[in-house]
């Protein structure tokens, strides 16, 4: 991965980082480098907090440093994209329960955090996840939904702006400017593109090697031919 960074794993950083709002931020730019990697035709081989990584205490720097191809078939393709984030959310819902002080190690917590014992329980998991975000991870852990966090929230916002300009035309104020609502999914491209440019360098260097093998053979027969032609003419 990129060496460039002071990086700080995610189980470390969270200790020190109590604040919701925060925790959240990271969640939010997690996914977007989840799905980031995702449009590159990688997934993730480990969830586990040890090996994601905060870069230079900037919560939009979110590195996962194990990554692995997605299958090129297409249905085990998008079982393997719904898998990343289903973990990705149980993984998030631990950390909240961490955060919110509970005395156990984040190793501890994650540990009881089986897959069926979630579903299960969901109602008093989701006890400790931020009221308006609780519908995202229902149906993403309990209806297997296949939703990135950062489109969830990007809809919220749009709805709540949406709401909220419904609420001051009825109540008569006028307002001074046009609410920004957007219809187009927030990314941190610019950033993931330098996080993660081994994905682009490993497809470009198989793409080279590609290319490069019938070259070698086109070359050695040209030589091959070249060769036979001058014994005949000899």
């Amino acid at each position: 991965m990129n060496n460039n960074y002071e990086s700080t794993p995610l189980d470390f950083w969270i200790t020190t980082h109590p604040s919701e709002e925060e925790i959240r931020t990271v969640f939010l730019n997690m996914d977007m480098a989840l799905k980031y990697i995702h449009n590159h035709d990688y997934c993730i081989e480990s969830f586990y907090p040890s090996e994601i990584e905060i870069l230079n205490n900037e919560l939009d720097h979110i590195q996962f440093k194990k990554l692995v191809e997605l299958s090129k078939d297409p249905s085990m393709r998008q079982e393997m994209i719904r898998q990343d984030i289903f973990n990705s959310a149980i993984v998030q819902m631990g950390l909240y329960f961490y955060s919110d002080g509970l005395g156990l190690s984040v190793n501890e917590i994650l540990a009881h955090m089986k897959p069926e014992i979630v579903k299960e329980n969901f109602d008093a998991y989701s006890q400790v996840i931020p009221t308006g975000d609780i519908p995202y991870y229902r149906g993403v852990v309990l209806r297997n939904a296949s939703v990135y966090f950062s489109e969830f929230a990007l809809q919220k916002r749009n709805r709540d702006l949406e709401e909220l300009e419904k609420q001051l035309a009825e109540d008569g104020e006028e307002t001074t400017k046009t609410l920004n609502l957007t219809n187009n999914n927030p990314t941190n491209d610019r950033i993931n593109d330098n996080i993660y440019k081994q994905i682009n360098g490993l497809k470009d260097a198989a793409f080279i090697s590609t290319l490069a093998i019938p070259t070698i053979i086109l070359a050695v027969i040209s030589i091959i031919i070249f060769i036979a032609w001058l014994v005949s003419m000899s």
